[in-house]
């Protein structure tokens, strides 16, 4: 197994706080809200009006024509975020071997938009107006296909499926992937478009959705007055490299990928499996608690698993817990689910290179007080972070990254943020 240091070089992010990475940061870290009524149908009928939308996006853009009509919109969301990936990293595949290189990409439930019209062509107007396409683009592995289609990608990959910690898992594999040579480079992250009729009103009946129907304040994780989390939609694609390729092709690291751990637990309501997945990740990394500068949490404002997540941190942090922050940017943007987990690291990877600090929004009175929220943009250096993920069914992973300080402290290539 090669143990080497593997590094993020490459960011792409598509949702509704931007369809690129600088608005999506300027407006995360401005602690302005992109939850917003939903526009794209009536939602009359439906007990949940409001979600993390994206207004502005033209597949064209990003997706070629003949692909388009072959796709949902959980594929064009993650074929753009490729695309920025790639573009922010200056690599270009074509100049790479191709067999060294994998798509990891984690989702939830596959392509609500396709599959539903397809319900509505084959009971309005028969089986020979279906999109003959639809058999291959609604399901949870098609982003992973497409992508490498798009790019003639033939490396050791995978698509993943478990709930919110989807996203977790494909990152956790794609480091496993590198560490033990089977890539070299690793497109990684995860792929959500639920925001259909029918998608929302699935969602809504797992329980967790909040039932708020003004935006301002709907979604309130860690907060007394939290009833759920608000649904989202996008994709956040990261490049991933082993430490020696990145050098060998002159490229910059934008943070060290240090560790991962992954945990189940039989009871969904017992903190003990996501505390072992915090304490793995930080030990493995060679860090303790105290080294950690800010936590990205899940932070589903439900009250049982907010209270799971706020007793594992308080346990695994103890008395660091007045020195580590505690953040969570899917209240500014919506639960993307099974892209959740990769936003949060690129927002981590952009914390370190920035030093600022996104908050949590409509984080007014918090119930585990103990905890050092962050409620406001703030500013402070960032060497270490964590990024919590955890699924309904009890499935943990925990991730921690580092700045390049890590790549000298590993007599590695000295490369530079």
């Amino acid at each position: 197994m090669d143990d080497g240091l593997v590094v993020f070089t490459g960011i792409g992010v598509v949702n509704a706080a931007g369809t690129n990475t600088k608005a999506f940061w300027d407006r995360v870290t401005n602690g302005q809200s992109s939850i917003r009524p939903i526009r794209r149908f009536d939602t009359a009928d439906l007990p949940v009006k409001i979600a993390g939308e994206i207004d502005e996006f033209r597949p064209s853009d990003f997706v070629p024509r003949r692909m388009i009509i072959k796709t949902d919109r959980f594929t064009h969301y993650a074929l753009a975020a490729t695309e920025m990936a790639l573009a922010d990293a200056n690599l270009e595949l074509a100049g790479v071997e191709l067999e060294r290189v994998g798509v990891w990409v984690g989702n939830d439930t596959g392509g609500w938009d396709l599959a539903e019209r397809g319900f509505l062509e084959l009971h309005c107007e028969g089986a020979g107006m279906v999109n003959p396409w639809g058999a291959t683009a609604w399901f949870p592995a098609a982003p992973q296909g497409f992508i490498s289609i798009r790019h003639n990608i033939i490396g050791y990959s995978k698509s993943f499926v478990c709930d919110r910690a989807s996203g977790g898992a494909a990152l956790y594999f794609a480091l496993r992937a590198i560490q033990r040579g089977y890539n070299e480079i690793a497109l990684v992250g995860g792929t959500e478009a639920p925001l259909t009729p029918l998608g929302v009103a699935a969602y809504y009946a797992s329980g967790e959705l909040s039932r708020a129907t003004d935006p301002d304040g709907a979604y309130r994780p860690f907060d007394q007055r939290r009833d759920g989390l608000v649904l989202g939609e996008g994709s956040t694609i990261l490049v991933l490299e082993s430490a020696a390729h990145a050098l060998s092709r002159g490229a910059s690291a934008k943070g060290v990928f240090l560790s991962a751990c992954m945990t189940f637990d039989p009871d969904p309501n017992d903190s003990t499996g996501l505390e072992r997945a915090m304490s793995g990740a930080i030990r493995d990394a060679g860090l303790t608690p105290n080294d950690v500068d800010v936590v990205f949490a899940e932070g589903c404002a439900t009250v049982a698993a907010d209270r799971v997540e706020a007793a594992a941190l308080s346990r695994v942090f103890d008395k660091q817990t007045a020195r580590v922050r505690v953040t969570c940017t899917k209240s500014n943007y919506g639960h993307l689910f099974g892209a959740s987990t990769a936003t949060e690291v690129a927002c981590g990877l952009m914390s370190i290179a920035t030093g600022a600090l996104p908050p949590i929004v409509n984080l007014t009175y918090p119930e585990a007080k103990h905890l050092r929220f962050v409620i406001r943009p703030e500013r402070a250096q960032v060497s270490n972070f964590l990024v919590t993920s955890r699924s309904r069914e009890g499935g943990n992973v925990a991730l921690v990254i580092g700045n390049s300080r890590a790549l000298e402290q590993g007599n590695a290539f000295g490369l530079t943020v």
